[in-house]
């Protein structure tokens, strides 16, 4: 019997190696006949850097820069000279600010600018940008100054752009050189820039933003989106991924040239040949922290239920806590779930003791 465990990172508490590690050391205990194929994962949001290190083997980087609120700060990008792969999180993710400094309204992305604008530099021709676990909403502008852009208000002062000032930007002047390279934009979502499933009102909430913030930032990124046409010819209100990390795919696209939008699960799946190893295997288990609806869209958890629809294998979905109900999941073709918080205490302990309730969870599973 062949196992695929091809796990998430659990935020917060495992990295998508060690939550593979622990459930098949579960599943060992029980069935130690079993052949194990691990392939941690990621779906182009944080995370996703570890992965491709490990993986495929890039060269570490590391810069000085800054962080959402312009403290310093020394982040890392990964280089194969030609090629540099750079992670949001790094510079501009949510884990670099403690709960009390979050504020969409003030934080930017100016810090992830300086890493890409560091690995320009340095002569690489394609910057590789994985997006997720922002704590972001500035459209990209950030890291568009970064590139040099200018961001003017009615009275012809130039800004850094934020969530909380888009709206009072009124011209936008790009540089007068910028250089070629390409870029591709790893995106974990399928969400348009603004609107009822846009960025702010979907993922706003989860970097500390209220209601009225809610609506102040989508009214922000339809008027850049409204200004990106009007300067730049191109339309971004309804690409899709265009919302991910605030915004930052649909702004980069918008102000860029040649910019590529690609789904993060299908670039790295491709990488490490994933669909030829599902095909090899009985079993394939996967799992990522919550396991909610946003699973399904686009993330590690929807991308490999689709594989193993495709080439009709059982998949297994093991998560820290799942919000999906059991009516949802028979609808969903799932073999099995099970959750750390079927076994923790409370979420403290699971998330302390994840890897002890991982290998747990292994040696229960029961195949047939």
């Amino acid at each position: 019997m062949k196992i695929l465990l091809a796990c998430d990172k659990f935020k917060g508490s495992l990295s998508a190696t060690k939550v593979c590690n622990a459930i098949g050391q579960g599943i060992i205990s029980n069935a130690p006949d079993a052949t194990l194929i691990q392939q941690p994962l990621a779906d182009g949001g944080d995370g996703t850097l570890k992965i491709m290190e490990s993986q495929i083997g890039f060269e570490k980087i590391s810069v000085k820069t800054i962080d959402p609120l312009n403290r310093k700060v020394e982040a890392t990008y990964l280089s194969n000279q030609k090629t540099a792969f750079i992670e949001l999180a790094e510079a501009s993710g949510i884990t670099l600010l403690h709960s009390t400094e979050l504020d969409v309204l003030k934080t930017n992305t100016v810090g992830t600018g300086l890493l890409i604008h560091h690995a320009i530099k340095a002569g690489h021709q394609e910057i590789i940008l994985a997006l997720g676990g922002s704590c972001t909403n500035d459209v990209g502008l950030g890291i568009a100054y970064a590139l040099g852009f200018v961001f003017l208000d009615e009275s012809n002062t130039s800004m850094i752009p934020t969530g909380g000032n888009l709206k009072s930007i009124t011209k936008i002047i790009p540089p007068t050189a910028i250089p070629t390279y390409k870029l591709t934009i790893l995106s974990d979502v399928t969400n348009p820039l603004y609107g009822t499933s846009g960025a702010a009102h979907v993922y706003a909430p989860q970097k500390g933003a209220n209601q009225d913030e809610i609506i102040l930032l989508d009214y922000g990124m339809k008027h850049i989106a409204n200004l990106i046409n009007q300067t730049f010819g191109k339309e971004i209100d309804e690409l899709e991924g265009g919302g991910a990390a605030g915004g930052i795919a649909a702004g980069l696209y918008g102000l860029l040239k040649n910019v590529e939008i690609k789904n993060g699960f299908d670039f790295i799946a491709e990488k490490v040949s994933l669909y030829e190893v599902i095909q090899q295997v009985d079993y394939v288990i996967t799992g990522e922290g919550k396991f909610d609806k946003t699973s399904l869209n686009g993330k590690v958890v929807g991308k490999l239920l689709e594989l193993c629809e495709k080439f009709e294998k059982p998949l297994i979905v093991v998560s820290g806590n799942q919000v999906i109900s059991d009516n949802q999941i028979k609808s969903l073709n799932i073999y099995a779930t099970d959750s750390i918080l079927n076994y923790a205490t409370d979420v403290k302990d699971a998330m302390m003791d994840a890897e002890k309730y991982l290998m747990e969870i292994g040696s229960n599973l029961r195949f047939k």
